[in-house]
């Protein structure tokens, strides 16, 4: 079990880093943070945001996996599932 704690962590703090950049607010970046709402991420943005997700994972994230994603944590949820799909 420890090991999906960490994998997650990792993830997470993967997630961090791409959006730290665009954190202009200096929002505290949490699982509950939202993308648009907190961070004031445009689409454009997002779209950049999941180019370099899937670059960095090796994986393609379905459009409508990034219309229904609202925050960092479920942004990390879909990675591991769609590695869990790919494995």
């Amino acid at each position: 079990m420890a090991d999906i704690q960490e994998d997650d962590d990792l993830v997470f703090h993967k997630i961090c880093a791409l959006l730290e950049p665009l954190n202009h607010k200096g929002v505290k970046l949490t699982r509950d943070t939202d993308l648009v709402a907190d961070l004031e991420i445009d689409s454009v943005s997002v779209l950049d945001i999941v180019m370099d997700i899937e670059d960095n994972y090796d994986l393609s994230i379905p459009v409508n996996t990034i219309s229904e994603t609202r925050t960092i944590g479920e942004l990390v949820d879909a990675i591991h599932a769609l590695k869990k799909q790919q494995a």
